[in-house]
């Protein structure tokens, strides 16, 4: 199935609440993408937390569905040698001297040539981060101040990368199966809201390899050598089966 092919989604009462949620919000003409009245913030919480759980379910019953396990594994596998190219410096001259270069060469590299529309929601999420680190608040926006990334920030991107990427394929099923009629004074888009609040709650309960490596000793190992054993149970994490009995393989 290309990008362009129609994704349907999970076949399952939690998918079909959530759509029904979702197109029934209203949000308040006062809210806005940064500051979220309170009735909206909540009621975008629940649907975030409805479209995980249908997805959740909709995995256990097919861990095949969608192709989004093996595609985040293997993206990931490949985010965790570019982070620690980063940490080493490596390709951080491209990265402060040209970043419009540096954002297309991490996109493709985290990426690949995937097409799949699992695929462009890896994309999507890869370059959430690669423009994270070059815009004007990130580590790589001075060109005349040498930097390489911190494992401090190489545990963070870790972690949003696979929160970005089940968001992204949530926004990605949203967009392709929900009509939502937009009140005309409202300037928030609920299929971006929600797939915010997903990516953020999925953020929040992964693993975090600095923790994990600072648990092994007086000489931790290699941040990019604890992200990689990590790596299996962080995808479970991601896309909620960690409390089931279903494992990726390793």
């Amino acid at each position: 199935m290309g990008t362009s092919s129609r994704l349907p989604g999970p076949k399952n009462a939690g998918w079909t609440g959530a759509k029904d949620r979702l197109s029934r919000w209203k949000p308040d003409s006062a809210s806005q993408p940064d500051q979220l009245l309170e009735p909206d913030r909540r009621r975008a919480e629940v649907i975030a937390t409805r479209y995980q759980d249908a997805l959740r379910d909709a995995l256990i019953a097919d861990p095949d569905a969608f192709g989004i396990q093996d595609a985040a594994k293997q993206a990931g596998g490949r985010l965790i040698e570019l982070l620690d190219d980063l940490s080493r410096s490596a390709g951080l001259p491209v990265a402060q001297s040209n970043p419009d270069e540096f954002v297309r060469g991490f996109v493709s590299h985290v990426a690949g040539d995937g097409q799949l529309i699992v695929d462009a929601a890896v994309r999507r999420a890869a370059l959430r981060i690669a423009s994270s680190l070059v815009d004007s608040d990130g580590p790589f926006a001075n060109a005349d101040r040498p930097a390489r990334l911190p494992g401090e920030l190489f545990c963070a991107l870790y972690q949003a990368f696979f929160g970005e990427v089940v968001g992204e394929f949530v926004h990605i099923l949203i967009a392709e199966n929900v009509k939502i009629a937009m009140p005309a004074l409202v300037i928030l888009d609920p299929t971006d809201v929600v797939a915010d609040f997903v990516a953020d709650q999925v953020t929040r309960v992964l693993p975090n390899p600095c923790a994990e490596a600072a648990k092994r000793g007086p000489a931790p190992p290699r941040l990019a050598d604890v992200a990689k054993d990590l790596l299996t149970t962080t995808v479970t994490a991601a896309l909620g089966l960690g409390g089931s009995d279903l494992e990726l393989a390793a």
